[in-house]
This record gives structure tokens, C-alpha cells and sequence, in this order.
């Protein structure tokens, strides 16, 4: 996201890292990560009705509303979010790694696409599709 350097990132001062997260991070995903998301999925031929499974990096609890408002996904998508963010809380984008493992363990349906979403510094998103063999 453009000119997004003070919504999330690091503070580099003689005394350490300091991060940097705006308490506007939840509106930001509301109003831009729609957008974004749509125009990966159609760029890959999805929409968000292809997706059946969100693995989504908990960044907390706003952050994971703000997902259900932004994509329109019910509360059943980002199940294993909320229960790593309540296990382990939120540990930067890597969360989502424990976000994952948890959905290989419970195994998919064949042929079924899953979104993974992870926010980044500079306000960023990554975004990755995945099929169930």
C-alpha cells in the first residue's frame, strides 16, 4: 500500500526496534483488502465464492473482524485464526505458519482452493492460493 510506512512496521532508534502498528489497521483492512484480495483471485480466475478455506494470520481479534467485514466471510473461516491468537496470540505475520499446520492437520477436500492472507510491514498483504490434492 503506498505512502503506508507509519500503519505497520519498525522504529529503528539507538535504544532497539520499537514497532509501529496503527490504531487504524482495522479500517484499513475493511476498505483495501477487498479490493486487493478480488484482484488476485480474478488474476488467478477465483472469486471470493471459490474460496472455502481462509487461512488467515491472526493479527487480532479487530484485525480478524475486520477480515469477516472486508471479504464477507462467516466466523467458521477463520476458526483456527482465532484459536492460534488465543493459544499463542499474535506473533507478526509468521502466525500464519501455525495458522497452517492446523489446517494440514485437518486435512481438506480434494480440489478445494484455500486463501492464505498474511499483513506486513509498510502496510503490505501476501497472498497465496492453495488447492487440496
Amino acid at each position: 500500500m503506498p505512502d503506508s510506512l507509519d500503519v505497520m512496521g519498525w522504529d529503528v532508534k539507538d535504544q532497539g526496534l520499537y514497532v509501529i502498528f496503527s490504531k487504524d489497521i482495522p479500517t484499513i483492512i475493511k476498505d483495501w483488502l477487498k479490493p486487493n484480495v478480488q484482484e488476485f483471485l480474478m488474476e488467478n480466475g477465483f472469486d471470493l465464492n471459490d474460496i472455502k478455506d481462509f487461512i488467515a494470520h491472526p493479527g487480532g481479534k479487530k484485525v480478524i473482524d475486520a477480515y469477516h467485514e472486508a471479504l464477507g466471510f462467516d466466523e467458521s473461516m477463520t476458526a483456527e485464526s482465532m484459536g492460534v491468537l488465543r493459544e499463542f496470540g499474535n506473533m507478526s505475520s509468521a502466525t500464519i505458519l501455525y495458522v497452517l499446520e492446523r489446517f494440514m492437520q485437518r486435512g481438506g477436500n480434494k480440489g478445494e482452493v484455500g486463501l492464505a492472507a498474511a499483513l506486513g510491514p509498510g502496510f503490505s498483504s501476501e497472498l497465496v492460493l492453495m488447492r487440496w490434492k
